[in-house]
C-alpha cells in the first residue's frame, strides 16, 4: 500500500468513484469500501488545513492503513524520514480518555520505526483539533503547528508501509517475555479483542460456564488466557493451570502475580478443590488426556472454565491424543473460538510447517523463500550440514527439552525413521511427530530440514518448495 493525496481523494465526487480511485492510488489488494462520514470529517479537515496552508495537495498519507495480520487501523499516516504524523479522524462525540487512549495505543505501534510521533485527533462535529503532549495528556491543538508538522522537509516513506512492520514485534509471550507483560507493554488484536470481550461479559453475568479458544502456535492463545486471567483476578483470585512439562517455566511470572495461582495440570487429584477461586483458566489444554480433565471440570465446580488449546489438526489421529478436545466440545454449553490470526509465528513459515505435517491433495502455489531443504547420505554428511547451518545462525533442535521455544533461524534433521503414511500424514517410527511439529513452530525467520538416508520423504517435502 502506497500513500496517496487526500486532497485529490477529497474533491467532491461519486462516492463509488472515489472508492476506485483510492484502489488507484494506494495500490491495497482489495478495494476498500470508504464510509460517508468518514470522507465528510477527511473533507472539514482538508478544508481546514487549506485556510493554513497553500499547497495542501502536495500532502501524501497512507489512508485506512492496517499493520497486518493485526486489524490494528489508523485513519491518516504521513511517514517521513525524520517523523509520523498521524491524525484520527472522528465524526462524533467521543469521550477525551478514549481519544487519549487510542493515541497513546497507536503511538505504541507505530514506535517501532523509530521516529518522533506527533499524534492528534480532529472532531468534525465538534470542529475540534486535539493532540497528545509528551506526557501522555490530550490538548486543543493549534493548526498552524499542526501544518507546520506536515510541511516539515524529509522524503516521504517511498515505499509500502507494510514492510516497514512485522506483526511478531507486537505479540508478546508471556512465558519468554514477563517483565514486558506484567509492564503491560502490549495490546490484543481485534479478534483477541472481540473473542475476551464475549467471554468476561457471560463470565461476568452468570460467573459459570465453559469457554475454550483454539488456534495454531503463534496465535496469542497464551497471552489472551493471561490477559483474561489478569482482569478476572481483579477482584477475585483466579487458578491457572499448565499442562505438560513446561510449567516450571512459569515460576518467575507468577512469582509477581498474587492474585493468580499457578499449579501444574500433575497437581491435580480428586481431593483438589477451587473453593477460594472464582475462575479457572487451563493453558495448553490439548496435552490434556481425558481423565485429568474430568478431575478439573469436577474440582471446579460451578466456577467459569477457560481452555486455551493448540489446533492439531495437522498431525495425524494416532499422534493427537484429541481426546480432550472431544470432552471439552461435550461439556454443557461449553463456547467454543479459534484464533486464526497467525502473528509470533511467521506466516509463511506457518504455512510451510503446516503442508509438511499433512501433504496437502494439491500442488500449492505458494513459495517459500525463508525454508531449506538439504539432503545427507549418511551420518557424517548429516553432522557437516548442521555444523554449516550452525555456523550461518541457525540453531539445531535435536532435544526434547527444546519443545517449543522461540528462535529466528531453526534447524531440524528428519532421519530414516520419518515416513508419510497412506492418509498423507508424517509419520515416524521412532519419533514423536507430535513434537516435530511443536519444535517446527518455534522458527520466527528461517527454517531448514536437513533429510538423511531418506529420499522418499526428501522428494516430498521438495516438491512443497
Amino acid at each position: 500500500m502506497k500513500s496517496i493525496s487526500i486532497y485529490a481523494l477529497t474533491r467532491k465526487q461519486n462516492i463509488a468513484c472515489l472508492s476506485r480511485l483510492e484502489h488507484q492510488l494506494s495500490g491495497r489488494e482489495k478495494p476498500l469500501k470508504i464510509r460517508t462520514w468518514e470522507l465528510n470529517s477527511m473533507r472539514a479537515f482538508v478544508d481546514h488545513l487549506e485556510e493554513h496552508m497553500p499547497e495542501v495537495y502536495r500532502l501524501r498519507f497512507f489512508y485506512s492503513f492496517q499493520i497486518p495480520r493485526l486489524g490494528k487501523e489508523f485513519d491518516l499516516l504521513q511517514v517521513k524520514e525524520k517523523q509520523i504524523v498521524n491524525i484520527e479522524l472522528k465524526s462524533g462525540a467521543v469521550s477525551g480518555d478514549a481519544i487519549r487512549r487510542q493515541l497513546i495505543q497507536n503511538r505504541y505501534y507505530l514506535s517501532v520505526l523509530g521516529r518522533p510521533i506527533r499524534s492528534y485527533t480532529y472532531i468534525s462535529s465538534e470542529d475540534r483539533l486535539v493532540r497528545l503532549t509528551n506526557h501522555d495528556n490530550l490538548v486543543d491543538a493549534d493548526w498552524d503547528r499542526l501544518c507546520e508538522e506536515l510541511k516539515e522537509p524529509g522524503k516521504d516513506e517511498p515505499g509500502d508501509l507494510e514492510d516497514c512492520f512485522r506483526a511478531e514485534w507486537y505479540l508478546i509471550s508471556p512465558l519468554t517475555q514477563p517483565e514486558r507483560f506484567l509492564q503491560k507493554e502490549y495490546f490484543l488484536t481485534a479478534q483477541q479483542k472481540d473473542i475476551e470481550r464475549q467471554i468476561l461479559k457471560k463470565v461476568r453475568a452468570e460467573r459459570s460456564g465453559y469457554y475454550s479458544f483454539s488456534g495454531l502456535p503463534g496465535t496469542g492463545k497464551t497471552l489472551l488466557l493471561y490477559d483474561i486471567a489478569m482482569k478476572l483476578s481483579g477482584r477475585q483470585k483466579v487458578c491457572m493451570i499448565h499442562c505438560g512439562t513446561s510449567g516450571e517455566e512459569w515460576k518467575k511470572l507468577h512469582e509477581r502475580l498474587r492474585r493468580i495461582l499457578w499449579m501444574s495440570d500433575r497437581e491435580i487429584t480428586e481431593e483438589t478443590g477451587f473453593e477460594d477461586y472464582g475462575a479457572v483458566f487451563v493453558d495448553e489444554a490439548h496435552l490434556l488426556s481425558e481423565e485429568p480433565l474430568k478431575r478439573i471440570i469436577r474440582a471446579a465446580g460451578t466456577r467459569p472454565v477457560i481452555f486455551s488449546s493448540d489446533c492439531e489438526d495437522q498431525l495425524s489421529p494416532e499422534e493427537a491424543d484429541r481426546s480432550a478436545k472431544n470432552e471439552l466440545e461435550k461439556l454443557p454449553g461449553i463456547q467454543l473460538f479459534r484464533l486464526t490470526n497467525r502473528i509470533r509465528t511467521n506466516v509463511e513459515l506457518s504455512s510451510f510447517i503446516q503442508n509438511l505435517m499433512h501433504l496437502p491433495d494439491r500442488k500449492t502455489t505458494r513459495h517459500f523463500p525463508n525454508v531449506t531443504v538439504l539432503y545427507a547420505n549418511d551420518e557424517r554428511e548429516a553432522e557437516n550440514l548442521m555444523l554449516d547451518a550452525g555456523e550461518h545462525g541457525f540453531q539445531i533442535l535435536s532435544r526434547q527439552e527444546d519443545n517449543g521455544k522461540t528462535m529466528d533461524r531453526l534447524a531440524v534433521l528428519l532421519d530414516e525413521k520419518y515416513y508419510y503414511d497412506e492418509n498423507r500424514y508424517l509419520r515416524s517410527q521412532a519419533h514423536t511427530v507430535r513434537t516435530l511439529f511443536y519444535r517446527l513452530n518455534g522458527a520466527k525467520e528461517k527454517l531448514m530440514i536437513i533429510v538423511k538416508e531418506n529420499a522418499p520423504v526428501y522428494e516430498r517435502v521438495l516438491e512443497l518448495l
